[in-house]
């Protein structure tokens, strides 16, 4: 991890010194190394990208933390040694302070998924190039002339044969390489040194983002070490590192009391470990076993007083989750289920009772604020691209208790199934879909009341070719509880309604793009207390030149209705236009309008342009002007401002 002690400076000098030497490299060693993969095969071939970005303006935004002026630079290149790829990871930005979490961040990683992915897409582009030749019928009867082809010409025989195992791997496989590894060295697709790096495991180190499931371990951010195996039919997943650093942060809140000072915004220190090992495929028919663990460190941080609800906290959770294909690329299911275990306070008195063995109430470390629960989930697949039906449902539970330190997003306290079907007719130019989804909380009753959110809906498309296309949905849903209290009674009926249609054509030696779209949106709720609705149409129009220009205008229409406040119109008109000088040098501009009839009038316009400059690099500038002219809201509620935003931006990618 980079932490905020680290000066940038070193960091920009080293990044100075690795373009120098690369550069240096492709004066004097071109058949050695190549920047990009586009120009052919080397020894050493860099890949990936940077991005340095700043911007600057005349004030915050309004209720944003995001400071007015800011610096960011990213690096990621992949150093390909001989068929084997290193990737580094870095992020430095000004945003990074002393009274957050970190920002900044470093990562080292051996990722053989880069190999695969770049020896799947080359067999598609290969297997589209063959059905596109003279033997392309070939593989398209397959099954009906293997027999007499391998007769006839064994050789053609074998390389049919070949492509038809790519179709598999593509169609059946989702482009997992594993299996098909003898078809793509016997067509020249996967050299030796590619076929042993599929094997390998994918090895990170410094700031990951390692996934489990989204029950377990997803979207958290984590310094230190992840190793992911997937070596035909075994698989392992290891992941340790610190999640938060400690941080001590009093801060003074402002209530209708009076004022107080809170440690709530303060950390504990807080270390995972995580695991998942079994056998099978990882994005295939599987079997896996997960365990995480997570602990606050308790003595990271300490309190002068006790006015807080930070708590140091232990979390454990352990579970299985399976996937199988009972026909294989066509019908699919999976579940997952897992059991936790959370220690809502380390310092808490420990547990005393003789109907649990003392050893097992040590190995946990539980105590009086310990809580437990589950969470689970199941889904069904079912894919038949011959008529183009789709149909999917799942399920899940995730109770109110259930808790991962690896899946800080996780919502609780819900259960939830859903059905959808899709269906396409008249060779995918009239789609159709039907879904329906139910919700509801209060798993343990402990809240007042119990909360229910019933939706369903259809969706429309229409792509017949030579007339403009038409895109319709429609879905009501009911959200309601079942409160004793009048005060917490709660109903509201909702409907949505959104239909969009477009068509491109030509003008003599323009060409041109008409869309119009139209949305409503209406509540309706209990004793007619906080009823709206909302309409509005909009529509565009593009015109592009012989030369390099192209103009878009819009015009929309709002209409707002809420119970107990004044009917509201807006207009709004949108206008811009792009010019591309010299074939590289893009150029935009563009201006919109609100006229909001209660509120006010809003106003911005912007310049932008996009400049190559040779093999290294891609200027873009950008400058914004808005004007806020609110009449209801007070500038310190975020109301009336003008302000100015120049952003930049210099980046590429190879």
């Amino acid at each position: 991890m980079i932490h905020s002690s680290l000066r940038p400076s070193g960091i920009l000098i080293l990044f100075a010194l690795l373009v120098l030497c690369a550069g240096s490299a492709v004066l004097h060693a071109q058949d050695f190394f190549q920047l990009g993969s586009e120009k052919g095969a080397a020894p050493v071939t860099v890949t990936g990208g940077y991005r340095l970005y700043g911007q600057t303006a005349n004030r915050q935004g309004s209720f944003s933390q995001r400071p007015a002026d800011l610096w960011r630079m990213e690096l990621n290149p992949t150093v390909s040694l001989y068929g084997v790829p290193l990737t580094v990871n870095l992020l430095l930005s000004s945003e990074q302070q002393g009274l957050q979490q970190e920002i900044n961040a470093f990562s080292f990683t051996l990722n053989p998924d880069e190999v695969k992915r770049i020896v799947a897409a080359r067999a598609t582009k290969a297997l589209e190039d063959y059905a596109r030749s003279e033997y392309g019928e070939l593989l398209q009867n397959y099954d009906s002339i293997k027999d007499s082809l391998k007769t006839a010409d064994p050789e053609r025989y074998k390389e049919v044969s070949s492509m038809h195992q790519l179709e598999t791997m593509r169609d059946v496989s989702g482009n997992d390489i594993t299996n098909y590894t003898d078809a793509l060295q016997g067509l020249g697709l996967m050299s030796d040194v590619e076929e042993v790096m599929s094997h390998f495991p994918t090895i990170g180190v410094g700031t990951v983002f390692p996934i489990f499931s989204p029950l377990t371990v997803s979207g958290v951010r984590l310094t230190g070490a992840s190793l992911e195996w997937n070596p035909g039919w075994f698989y392992i997943h290891l992941a340790e590192g610190t999640t938060q650093r400690p941080l001590l942060r009093l801060d003074t809140v402002r209530t209708d009391s009076g004022l107080y000072q809170s440690y709530d915004q303060s950390y504990y220190g807080r270390e995972i470990y995580s695991a998942k090992i079994g056998v099978g495929r990882r994005d295939g028919e599987h079997v896996f076993i997960t365990g995480m663990y997570g602990i606050d460190d308790k003595n990271s941080i300490s309190f002068t007083d006790t006015n807080t609800t930070l708590t140091p906290q232990k979390n454990m959770v352990g579970g299985l989750d399976f996937k199988v294909d009972p026909i294989p690329g066509i019908w699919t299911l999976q579940a997952e289920a897992n059991a936790s275990l959370t220690v809502g306070d380390l310092t808490s008195p420990q547990f005393s009772t003789g109907s649990v063995p003392e050893f097992l109430l040590n190995a946990i470390d539980s105590n009086v604020s310990s809580y437990f629960d589950w969470a689970a989930t199941a889904q069904t697949v079912v894919n038949v691209r011959s008529s183009g039906t789709k149909f999917n449902a799942s399920v899940r539970r995730i109770g109110s208790g259930y808790r991962s330190m690896g899946a800080p997003n996780l919502r609780t306290d819900l259960f939830r199934y859903d059905v959808r079907l899709d269906q396409s007719f008249f060779s995918r130019q009239l789609t159709a879909g039907i879904f329906y989804r139910r919700d509801r909380d209060n798993l343990i009753p402990y809240k007042r009341s119990t909360s229910t959110l019933t939706s369903l809906g259809a969706t429309l498309g229409l792509n017949i070719r030579k007339l403009p296309y038409l895109r319709v949905s429609y879905a009501p849903y009911v959200q309601e509880n079942d409160a004793t209290d009048t005060l917490y009674q709660l109903s509201n009926h909702a409907t949505l309604l959104n239909a969009s249609s477009g068509y491109a054509y030509r003008i003599g030696d323009l060409s041109a793009n008409s869309g119009l779209s139209v949305g409503y949106q209406s509540s309706v709720t209990r004793n007619n207390v906080a009823d709206y609705s909302v309409f509005q149409i909009n529509g565009t129009q593009t015109i592009g030149f012989v030369f390099p220009l192209s103009l878009t205008a819009g015009l929309g229409y709002i209409t707002q209705n809420a119970t107990a406040q004044a009917a509201n119109d807006i207009v709004t008109v949108d206008v811009s236009g792009s010019y591309v000088a010299f074939e590289t040098w893009s150029n935009s501009a563009g201006l919109n309008l609100a006229f909001d009839a209660l509120n006010g009038t809003r106003a911005g316009f912007f310049l932008a342009t996009s400049l190559p400059l040779g093999e290294f690099a891609v200027i873009d500038l950008r400058l914004e002007r808005n004007i806020f002219n609110e009449l209801v809201t007070p500038p310190v509620l975020g109301g009336s401002y003008k302000e100015v935003i120049f952003r930049g931006t210099i980046s590429k990618s190879w």
